[in-house]
């Protein structure tokens, strides 16, 4: 299970550690993730991943790259968020810096 804190003083909305052997996917994570910023369940987000970035191709990149113990980090957008997921199994919500919308929370 990840282990997750919301972060209320910094740009951070939410952190994550998503840990490889005992946790599902990562995109479940950053579905996760986004759904405890917007406070509903993840099967009630407004938002799906597939529409930002192909969930299976970011599962097998980050499965692959630990087995190569290659360094990795992806950023991209979802909806109103930055999410970036590093090799060290942290997934990071930001409130996207472009975003015209006055709140995400």
């Amino acid at each position: 299970m990840s282990i997750a804190t919301k972060d209320a003083n910094s740009e951070i909305l939410y952190r994550a550690n998503h840990d490889r052997d005992n946790d599902g996917p990562v995109s479940d994570t950053v579905v996760e993730a986004i759904a405890a910023v917007e406070n509903v369940e993840p099967q009630n987000l407004d938002v799906r991943l597939y529409d930002s970035i192909d969930g299976d191709a970011l599962d097998r990149l980050y499965e692959t790259t630990a087995e190569r113990s290659e360094r990795l980090r992806v950023s991209f957008t979802i909806s109103a968020y930055e999410v970036t997921i590093e090799d060290d199994g942290y997934v990071v919500v930001r409130e996207r810096v472009d975003n015209p919308k006055q709140s995400v929370r």
